[in-house]
């Protein structure tokens, strides 16, 4: 994070006139600076009445350079496909996609009446089909036909619906950059594995202000044990802890509403009086369904996502919380054991919690205060800076 993969986009399309672009990002305020500081006529799809689908589309179909969002990119269809194609387009993905993700639009009652009606059936590898007898319905269940149509979505255990990132889509750019910090830990990096999709990890370095790409190397993350500052007092002990504590499936749990309550209470004091820090200096998350449990007074306006990143909104904060315990969707892990895929559960967390740090003024390099109540994540960010260089090339290789 904070290496300056962004700088070398910018720096990568200036130099490139004659290419056609496709730069994806999570938030709309980064399709904005790489409008801002490029020097090409890159457009915003925007919704003129038909969508914004249809508006990209039009776009691609005359090659223009094109900045928009992870959101609209997950949603490209047929006519999509054949315009990349055409096109010769050059990919920069800012941030991993979520190319598998549990689908909650249908409930088991929805699909069972769909395989009753013989609308859908399931094949070898769990993908839902939509019978071509049936393709002219037009139902409630619409959407279902067409992610079916695209083998987008995939059903698990005869209960759990995930949605499907179609990997073919990636094949057709001529190349593809993705900006990311920890690939190796990402539900991407086993998509590609598992769907053979070759790729090369490198490193961006800087020289003159200028930024090439070199081999890839793990940075000596040794460096931030003097500038983060993880809390180790008193408030690590007043919660009954167990290695899954401050996870979802413990939040949901009624037996924990004490020690919840207790978090909020401990959340007041390290703010409030172990660091008197002013509402403008904290960041501070939890798992949103849960955000109203622990918000109190003086912090509760300086809440930000769990899964928050690629934005410097937040570069001035340097008293945070991270009070979650991430964990994959088990319909996830699920999926990638029964195609033999066995996805590092520890450097995932790691790597999600590393990112929302990486939020705070720690970017720019200065140091920060944090709270970190779980103990299995407070122990993850201690090994990690605490590993040495050859331990790290271990993970990464």
């Amino acid at each position: 994070m904070g290496s300056g993969k962004t700088s070398w986009s910018i720096q990568y399309i200036n130099k490139n006139p004659f290419a056609n672009f496709l730069y994806i990002t999570p938030f709309l305020e980064e399709v904005e600076r790489i409008i801002r500081n490029t020097n090409r006529d890159f457009t915003q799809p925007i919704n003129r009445g038909n969508g914004k689908l249809d508006a990209i589309n039009e776009l691609l179909a005359c090659q223009a350079d094109i900045a928009s969002t992870h959101e609209l990119f997950k949603h490209l269809d047929e006519e999509s496909r054949e315009n990349i194609k055409n096109g010769h387009y050059i990919l920069i993905l800012d941030e991993v996609l979520n190319v598998i993700e549990p689908y909650d639009n249908i409930r088991n009652d929805d699909m069972r009446l769909l395989k009753e009606s013989g609308c859908v059936t399931v094949d070898d590898d769990g993908f839902v089909i939509w019978n071509k007898n049936k393709i002219d319905y037009d139902t409630k269940y619409n959407e279902i036909k067409i992610l079916a149509d695209n083998k987008s979505l995939i059903y698990i255990n005869q209960k759990l619906l995930l949605w499907r990132y179609p990997p073919e889509i990636f094949t057709l750019f001529d190349e593809v950059y993705i900006l990311t910090y920890l690939f190796e830990a990402s539900i991407l990096k086993n998509y590609f594995d598992l769907y053979k999709i070759g790729y090369e990890q490198k490193s961006i370095s800087v020289q003159n202000k200028e930024y090439f790409i070199t081999d890839f190397f793990v940075p000596n993350t040794s460096i931030y044990i003097e500038k983060i500052n993880i809390y180790n007092g008193k408030l690590n002990e007043n919660i009954h802890q167990k290695i899954n504590s401050l996870s979802v499936t413990w939040f949901k749990a009624k037996i924990n509403q004490d020690n919840i309550k207790q978090i909020k209470r401990n959340l007041y004091n390290y703010f409030s009086n172990i660091l008197s820090a002013k509402a403008d200096t904290i960041m501070w998350t939890t798992f949103k369904d849960y955000k109203s449990k622990l918000k109190g007074k003086g912090y509760s306006n300086q809440f930000v996502s769990c899964n928050c990143r690629s934005t410097n909104k937040y570069d001035k904060t340097y008293n945070l919380a991270y009070c979650v315990n991430v964990y994959l969707h088990p319909g996830i892990t699920q999926f990638f054991k029964q195609k033999g895929v066995n996805i590092n559960e520890e450097l995932y967390g790691l790597s999600e919690m590393i990112q929302w740090i990486w939020r705070s003024r720690i970017r720019n390099g200065e140091t920060i205060n944090i709270y970190i109540p779980s103990m299995r994540m407070r122990n993850l960010l201690n090994e990690w800076m605490c590993m040495n260089l050859d331990y790290q090339n271990r993970i990464a290789s």
